[in-house]
């Protein structure tokens, strides 16, 4: 639309110069003329006044050297229109040369206005495509990623599933065979009832408190398990710690306590909070070996927070390895995370190291 426009106003000035330099041309030619015939008039003059002035008649001269300077200056001053006729003609011509040329350059500027906006916009429009093929594949990445995590989760869970139906199946099934014996043997004597009695209450024990175990995993799994949260005094918990430790181990289990924390209150559930920390005390299974643990706890005031440090624990003594301990394991990992805490498990020459944390209120 603009190019179209431009164009004709190009041919429009083109032409106007071309009829100002005829026009200039022409005036040229006629002035040229004029001075011509002028200048001659005025050597005739001046011949007549000299032919006069030597044939002794000064005063006839005189009026024809009076007029051949008369002729002589309207010359002058029609040369001078001329030229300056001519250097006006000469700037009109020259003002819309620099008319054209500044449309010239008008429309150069506006070519190169529009290349660089088409320009930016294809680097723009570039930039923004990489950046979404970028996302594109970090998403991919992060779906594959968070599909072999899941298919890992998948594949753990059906492997715990079917220990869990293993133990539980072996569990009913001593409850159940020897609550058969005891109801269908009648030639049983008291001896063998009551350690058929005992076998199904160990087994019916074990098996509620491994459905237990299953139920509180899957709460803390969903984040719907319920505490009870109060402020608990550390000191005085760690005070009361050992005799609950040796009485539920009936004295197998002596418990080395050091405890390091002035004051320090923190928020939990005491009686979640002590059956955790039991079942890191405690032996998983049942056992009668005297065993002798060490458990430390420091104060950090800076990260306002308990550091916990058990060593020689049975639940990571790998010769308790069972299903109900990696359930345990991974309970207490849970309970710490829930509330945003810590825990890792190590095995420093064969010594099974627990290290966990547990934030503390500011005192």
């Amino acid at each position: 639309m603009k190019r179209s426009f431009i164009i004709p106003t190009l041919l429009i000035l083109l032409l106007s110069v071309q009829i100002i330099n005829a026009d200039v041309q022409s005036q040229n030619s006629v002035l040229h003329q004029h001075s011509i015939e002028i200048e001659r008039c005025i050597n005739n003059g001046i011949r007549k006044a000299d032919s006069l002035v030597k044939t002794g008649k000064p005063d006839e001269a005189l009026t024809y050297y009076k007029s051949s300077l008369k002729s002589k200056d309207s010359l002058y001053n029609l040369i001078t229109n001329s030229q300056m006729e001519e250097i006006l003609s000469l700037y009109n011509m020259d003002k819309l040369i620099l008319q054209r040329e500044q449309r010239h350059s008008m429309f150069h500027q506006t070519c190169l206005y529009i290349s660089v906006i088409i320009i930016l916009a294809l680097l723009l429009s570039n930039i923004h495509i990489y950046r979404s093929r970028k996302r594109l594949q970090k998403n991919e990445k992060e779906i594959r990623r968070l599909t072999s995590i899941a298919e890992e989760a998948n594949e753990i869970k059906s492997h715990f599933l079917t220990n869990m139906s293993y133990n539980i199946r072996i569990l009913l099934n001593n409850v159940v065979g020897f609550s058969q014996l005891m109801t269908e043997d009648g030639n049983l004597n008291e001896k063998e009832k009551r350690e058929y009695s005992g076998i199904i209450q160990s087994n019916s024990a074990e098996l509620i408190q491994l459905v237990n175990n299953v139920l509180d995993l899957s709460r803390l799994e969903a984040n719907m398990m319920k505490f009870q949260l109060q402020n608990c005094n550390v000191q005085e918990w760690c005070n009361e710690l050992p005799y609950l430790v040796q009485m539920r181990s009936e004295g197998y289990i002596h418990l080395v306590l050091q405890a390091d924390v002035d004051n320090a209150i923190i928020y939990t559930d005491v009686s979640r909070f002590t059956q955790i920390i039991s079942s890191m005390l405690l032996y998983p299974v049942e056992c009668k070996k005297p065993r002798r643990i060490g458990m430390q706890l420091v104060y950090n005031q800076e990260k306002q927070e308990i550091n916990f440090r058990i060593d020689n624990s049975p639940l990571a003594d790998s010769a308790f390895a069972s299903q109900k301990e990696a359930i345990l394991q991974k309970i207490n990992l849970l309970f710490f995370e829930h509330f945003n805490g810590s825990y890792r498990v190590e095995n420093c020459e064969n010594n099974p190291i627990i290290f966990f944390t547990y934030p503390a209120l500011i005192t």
